[in-house]
């Protein structure tokens, strides 16, 4: 009988033990232990997926049939037992069978609870063209980043940050494996445009990432030639500014429907190429293997880079000095400098392009008096996308700077977020370096501070309460999408 293994770890008293009168702080801890749970469940059942694998292979191989091949007829078991079509069973054998021939630690901290389907799916995806032989150094690599570390506020990798640390990984053991991969990538780029329901159309294809940031960069710059009173969504307004590239405009046309829109003093001109941001060492412009960093795409090879580069303005990254200003908005240098160490939005498992981001001071600016109030200088500042810049400022979620982020939910829990950036602990070498203010020196006390905060949050509600009233009847607020609007804080 193939061992499940599933009831010896508890599960069915994990199932069972939800009572109405849960805390909130039980029911995290009960979720979490659900979502291990499943993972332990979901490694059991790709393991007995890949035995039935296993078992029908050998015996069409023995039967010498050629009707229909070992996967064709697991395929039909699988998606007949489980209610699912062959793509999907086709998906569960694939996976199934690489943790059982390749992705061996991966099964096992699959079995173990520490990585879920998803995780799995993305570490499969990423080490596909791995060779045999590098395929286990890959791997070890890998997980040593994406596991949780043993440490308080522990928390792994996903999303982009997991794909980025497997492709920064593979690129240094195999760069010419990656670049043919890319390469061919290359030659099979194509646009396909279908008909989908409701009288729209799905485009969907595959550019070079060059290519493709400075495709998001523009309808980024089309969805923002518009007045704040055009009331579209930020993704309905770069949707036309698709229709705005297709007939040649150079900017999408306001809807607020008044007589003094102010759409044309906002237009800029679109004759030039839209910016888009590569960061790389200086040994990788010379000639290197180490990788680079694409802001929102990820990691990409060296030689990628370089072509990138061929046709850019290359411009150096300085560390902003030690000089520490008393304006609010930070220089040139300085905001530069926080996007490359940061790579992206600094909360937990957030993809955000960097240059989409804003920059958040931990300890709040005083206005009245710069010199009393949290500094602009790197050690008091993070990159936040638009959506966690306004979570953090509601006050449900608390911050702290002191030797590294630390968020702190609403039921107490407290996470370390990690960096995405090229730098990849881009927050300490931030916190350490001796251009940087040192965050744990109180300026103010935490009264003070408690008081500034509720000052800020009452001009927030009133500011938020006057816009409401200004707005026409019926009218929607604002969706919390990136704009190049300054936050409102």
């Amino acid at each position: 009988m193939f061992d499940t293994g599933v009831f010896d770890r508890g599960i069915r008293e994990t199932v069972c033990c939800l009572v109405d009168g849960e805390s909130d702080v039980g029911l995290v801890e009960l979720m979490t232990d659900l979502h291990r749970s499943e993972s332990v469940v979901a490694e059991r059942k790709l393991a007995v997926i890949a035995e039935l694998f296993v078992r029908r292979t050998a015996e069409v191989e023995s039967d010498g049939a050629w009707t229909s091949t070992a996967h064709e007829v697991v395929e039909a078991e699988i998606g007949a037992a489980l209610t699912m079509g062959r793509a999907a069973a086709g998906r569960l054998i694939g996976l199934g069978m690489s943790l059982r021939t390749r992705l061996h630690a991966t099964r096992e901290a699959m079995a173990r609870g520490d990585l879920d389907m998803y995780r799995v799916r993305l570490i499969e995806d990423a080490t596909a063209n791995v060779s045999d032989d590098r395929i286990g150094e890959v791997e070890h690599q890998l997980l040593e980043q994406v596991l949780a570390p043993p440490r308080s506020g522990k928390t792994g990798l996903t999303g982009h940050r997991l794909t980025n640390a497997a492709n920064r990984i593979i690129a240094r053991l195999d760069p010419a494996g990656v670049r043919a991969k890319r390469e061919k990538a290359q030659v099979d780029r194509f646009v396909g445009v279908g008909a989908a329901e409701d009288g729209m159309c799905r485009i969907l294809g595959s550019i070079p990432a060059g290519q493709g940031r400075a495709f998001d960069a523009r309808l980024r710059e089309l969805a923002n030639t518009v007045c704040p009173k055009d009331l579209r969504t930020y993704e309905q307004r770069r949707a036309d500014g698709l229709s705005a590239l297709i007939d040649g405009a150079g900017f999408v046309h306001c809807e607020c429907g008044r007589v003094d829109c102010g759409q044309r003093s906002r237009i800029a001109t679109t004759a030039r190429k839209p910016l888009v941001h590569l960061i790389m060492l200086d040994a990788t412009l010379a000639g290197g293997d180490e990788p680079a960093y694409l802001d929102g795409y990820g990691i990409v090879d060296a030689a990628h880079a370089r072509e990138i580069a061929a046709g850019a303005d290359v411009e150096p990254v300085r560390a902003p000095s030690s000089v520490v200003p008393t304006t609010y908005r930070p220089g040139t240098v300085l905001d530069t400098w926080m996007r490359v160490l940061a790579g992206g939005c600094e909360w937990l498992h957030c993809d955000v392009a960097a240059w989409n981001t804003d920059l958040d001071h931990h300890r709040p600016f005083d206005h009245a008096d710069p010199a009393a109030g949290g500094p602009t200088v790197a050690g008091n500042m993070t990159a936040y996308c638009r959506n966690h810049h306004r979570l953090k400022h509601s006050g449900h979620w608390r911050v702290t700077a002191d030797g590294g982020i630390e968020l702190t939910s609403p039921t107490g829990h407290r996470y370390r977020p990690r960096s995405s950036g090229l730098l990849g602990a881009g927050r300490d070498v931030a916190a350490g370096s001796d251009h940087v203010a040192n965050p744990a020196v109180r300026r103010r006390t935490r009264a003070q501070n408690t008081a500034a905060r509720i000052r800020a949050e009452r001009r927030r509600r009133q500011a938020h309460l006057d816009a409401v009233r200004r707005r026409s009847p019926g009218a929607r607020a604002p969706e919390a999408y990136p704009t190049d609007e300054p936050a409102p804080f």
